[in-house]
């Protein structure tokens, strides 16, 4: 409902046929881009053979992507799927491949790459007037517990929610890929540093190491201290930290520090505005979308940038299971 809203409210996006299995949320749908009367649809290759398309979002269970995208895509259709690109090397595979024989594009639901301040950020730290990256570190950490979740259903929490700042990283690291990782994954009941295979985990630690040397740490935590609700805290909240010779990029405040000086003699300086949540930049990239199918230039978050960091989270969470690198 999320994503429609947002799409709906671009004016220049016509949604002219939504599809959903359940009666109620079909209707609900229907009524969320009430403005523009769309037909309703129960099954998506009725609807791409009856409907003239430009693209098609697809908003479904992390498994279901690439069984939905890759028919998409095969039908020369422009597609925006919901992160991460799915839970599997092999489908993800099948993905990219889709997306390098169509003749539209895929944009991946990677929101962080229209946050305004982050890009700002980023494009700093890419004209590396700071000199070169030599350390990453993040977290994210929420201050309510986690319940027990299916990772055959999603993955788990590393590639269905860090996967967001997987993203954010292997950006401003320009789209390369690790070359190994170290990881270490707990369930909600500490079943020790080998969970079971299908539960997703409720708190992990994760270690890249990037071409140069460069080394990206990471956390992600659940029942945090702090009021629950309250993601922004001491405890709890994002971080995305870049590192760099002369000084770091806190990305999630947008703000630059140059190392050895004071504030006040220059040695902080706010690159842009601080992030506004979990959903911000949703917005921005259904307006991407759209305009991308409008003009024919590249979404910022495509099948090739996504690829990396949804593979990078699988990474992550292989190393976790396996004990292996």
């Amino acid at each position: 409902s999320n994503d429609l809203e947002a799409l709906a409210a671009y004016p220049r996006a016509n949604i002219v046929a939504v599809c959903e299995l359940r009666d109620d949320r079909l209707e609900r749908a229907k009524k969320i881009a009430y403005k523009t009367n769309p037909k309703g649809y129960k099954d998506f290759r009725e609807m791409i053979d009856k409907e003239k398309l430009d693209g098609v979002t697809a908003v479904v269970e992390v498994q279901n992507h690439a069984k939905v995208i890759v028919p998409l895509l095969e039908a020369g259709l422009n597609c925006f799927c919901e992160k991460p690109m799915d839970n599997t090397v092999e489908k993800v595979d099948a993905m990219v491949l889709a997306a390098r024989k169509s003749k539209g594009f895929l944009q991946v639901g990677f929101q962080r790459r229209y946050i305004t301040g982050h890009r700002a950020v980023v494009e700093r730290i890419h004209k590396e007037e700071l000199g070169k990256i030599y350390a990453l570190q993040g977290h994210w950490h929420f201050s309510h517990p986690a319940g027990p979740a299916d990772a055959d259903w999603d993955g788990g929490r590393l590639i269905e929610q860090a996967g967001h700042h997987m993203d954010t990283m292997s950006w401003v690291m320009k789209n390369q890929h690790p070359l190994r990782c170290v990881s270490m994954g707990m369930g909600p009941a500490d079943y020790g540093p080998k969970p079971p295979r299908n539960m997703s985990e409720a708190k992990s630690a994760t270690a890249f190491e990037f071409p140069g040397g460069v080394l990206f740490s990471y956390t992600h935590f659940f029942g945090c201290a702090g009021p629950l609700g309250d993601e922004r805290g001491n405890f709890a909240g994002e971080k995305l930290w870049v590192f760099c010779e002369k000084g770091g990029y806190d990305l999630t405040q947008a703000r630059k520090y140059v190392r050895g000086l004071a504030p006040d003699k220059g040695g902080e300086e706010k690159v842009g505005e601080p992030s506004g949540g979990y959903y911000e930049g949703t917005n921005e990239e259904f307006i991407d979308f759209v305009e991308c199918i409008r003009t024919g230039r590249k979404p910022a978050s495509n099948h090739e940038s996504a690829r990396v960091s949804t593979l990078m989270a699988i990474m992550g969470r292989m190393a976790a299971y396996t004990g292996q690198q």
